[in-house]
């Protein structure tokens, strides 16, 4: 469980880009900037700043230093639909993210019309900040 001491959970938007790898891709670009993303990664990590950066591959589980990718079981038991728009996402992801432990990460896919549309990436820091 996440304490009340720790950092600020950290989150980020992406546009559904064919497969959750390439989402996954794409946000951590968008968070880079004009940076290299490995340089960008390093600096996240050095700094211990929270966030997209830190994490570095995707699970069917939870794992810490991983994004656990909800199935649609799970997008059904934590927000009440299998295929949940981004307003139902938007509405009640910080209590489903609160309940992450330091170090884990949340890929939440948000869908129109039954197809994915936006991927919300959420985790917790580390809490290993230097």
């Amino acid at each position: 469980m996440a304490t009340s001491n720790s950092p600020a959970a950290w989150h980020q938007w992406a546009k559904w880009n064919r497969t959750m790898e390439q989402t996954f891709i794409d946000a951590q670009h968008l968070a880079c900037g004009d940076v290299d993303l490995g340089a960008a990664q390093k600096a996240a990590t050095k700094t211990g700043n929270p966030g997209i950066l830190t994490v570095h591959e995707l699970a069917d589980h939870q794992m810490l230093g991983r994004v656990w990718v909800l199935s649609q079981d799970e997008l059904y038991k934590h927000f009440g639909a299998k295929h949940p728009s981004k307003k139902i996402i938007e509405s009640d992801h910080d209590a489903f993210v609160q309940r992450l432990e330091r170090g884990q990460a949340v890929a939440i896919t948000a869908f129109l019309l039954g197809q994915p549309t936006a991927v919300l990436f959420a985790g917790q820091p580390d809490g290993n900040k230097k």
